[in-house]
């Protein structure tokens, strides 16, 4: 008998994160600029405390940076 998959979890906060609207280019270069210099961020533009991908993350209203140097957009 074959074994099935585990169902992969759906991660419903980052998928509330993306309905919730871009940024303006303004405050999503800010949020970049503080990504850019953060000792967390990989080489591969990706967070070592929550594993996102920030270039993608600072553009969405209800994303946050998981050390608090920025929050939500409402």
């Amino acid at each position: 008998m074959k074994q099935q998959k585990p169902k992969q979890k759906i991660d419903y906060k980052g998928l509330t994160a993306l309905l919730s609207g871009k940024v303006s280019d303004e405050t999503e270069m800010e949020r970049w600029d503080y990504c850019e210099s953060c000792p967390f961020l990989s080489e591969k533009n990706r967070c070592d405390q929550c594993g996102c991908f920030m270039r993608v993350k600072v553009k969405f209203k209800k994303a946050f940076c998981p050390i608090g140097v920025w929050g939500k957009e409402e």
